[in-house]
């Protein structure tokens, strides 16, 4: 018996559910110390089912964002897109996958379609209140029973899909 138990405390002690090295990693690199655009990002652009110029890197570098901040720039999307300018344009936004999501321009409480940059180098599609393009969410929800941020988005883009109401 005192055999069986010296056996199973051995085989305890030496098994490992997981490899742990593997599961508890820091990332590779820190973000960078400025917002950059992502060199070869390409983002097709289509207006009522006709194909426009795409947005890419070149576009994003020439154009003034919007709204910026040290972590982040934002541009409207009528900014990029001229055609989506019009009150009542819809705008849709698609990933690689295929999932999309419809932003209003402007949306039932005035928010505006944007295409955002992350320091992190990410290319969102997101609606913001121009008035506070980038609020503070840091410590607003959970236990204290605040709303976060509700706001749909899209990432990583590669198609914005602009309809308009037919007459």
């Amino acid at each position: 018996m005192a055999r069986w138990l010296v056996i199973a405390c051995v085989l305890v002690a030496c098994s490992r559910a997981s490899d742990e090295t593997g599961s508890k990693q820091l990332q590779d690199q820190p973000p960078p110390k400025q917002v950059v655009v992502p060199p070869g990002l390409s983002i097709s652009v289509e207006v009522d089912g006709a194909a426009k110029a795409a947005i890419t890197t070149d576009t994003l570098d020439r154009l003034k964002p919007d709204f910026s901040d040290v972590d982040r720039r934002a541009w409207l999307i009528p900014t990029l897109v001229a055609d989506a300018s019009p009150v009542g344009s819809v705008v849709e936004a698609s990933t690689p996958g295929g999932v999309s999501v419809k932003f209003a321009h402007p949306t039932t409480d005035g928010f505006e379609p944007v295409l955002f940059l992350t320091r992190r180098g990410e290319v969102i599609v997101s609606a913001i209140d121009p008035k506070d393009p980038f609020p503070r969410y840091h410590g607003q929800g959970g236990r204290l029973h605040r709303a976060g941020d509700s706001m749909p988005r899209v990432a990583p883009v590669t198609k914005l899909s602009i309809t308009h109401p037919k007459p």
